[in-house]
């Protein structure tokens, strides 16, 4: 099923970068080169454009109950990255780590402690210690998370920082949107500082 997804997702981006490949068409050019066909436009010109390819950084969490979502994510990320400058994966529970999948098997680059308390505040804040020189106006940041903090400061001010370094920080959450706000979920700190929230 993730092969075919990914297959499907590198389906649309190919006809979209095409699409932006053959440009627009540039009116003034083809009417100049109309002139020698007796005024007939026979021969189109399109204002070529060249779409620049952006950064992709993924945030998953790997707590107990987002993993299953988290890696499908990172599954369909991987086969994605020749559409992107640069893809980074990074997984956390409590501290952020960077991941890759290969052969079908995350593969953590450093200890990842599964088994640590949910703690998205301090992960944003030690992301942005460390990876703040990753993030620039190409830079595309995907957060994948349920936003359950187990009650600790939520730093809805450092997603603020991120948002304000990168194009555009997109939020998904597998839980439903009535679950938002509830016992220790701390979205709506989270959600105004986002360009999209799904």
């Amino acid at each position: 099923l993730v092969a075919a997804l990914a297959q499907q997702f590198r389906a649309y981006l190919s006809r979209r970068q095409y699409q932006a490949r053959q440009g627009r068409l540039d009116i003034r050019r083809t009417l100049r080169r109309s002139i020698s066909s007796g005024g007939v436009p026979i021969d189109p010109a399109f204002r070529h454009r060249r779409p620049g390819r952006p950064d992709l950084i993924a945030l998953c969490d790997f707590s107990y109950s987002v993993t299953a979502a988290s890696t499908f994510l990172v599954s369909l990320l991987t086969p994605a990255a020749p559409f992107f400058r640069r893809v980074r994966l990074f997984a956390f529970v409590d501290q952020p780590v960077e991941v890759s999948l290969e052969n079908g098997m995350l593969i953590p680059h450093q200890p990842l402690d599964m088994y640590a308390r949910s703690d998205f505040g301090k992960v944003l804040l030690a992301f942005w210690n460390v990876y703040e020189p990753l993030l620039n106006r190409n830079t595309i940041v995907i957060v994948l998370g349920d936003a359950r903090n187990n009650r600790r400061p939520p730093r809805g001010d450092v997603l603020g920082r991120i948002h304000n370094a990168v194009r555009q920080v997109t939020w998904l959450n597998p839980e439903p949107r009535e679950r938002w706000g509830t016992g220790d979920s701390a979205m709506a700190a989270y959600e105004r500082h986002c360009h999209a929230v799904l």
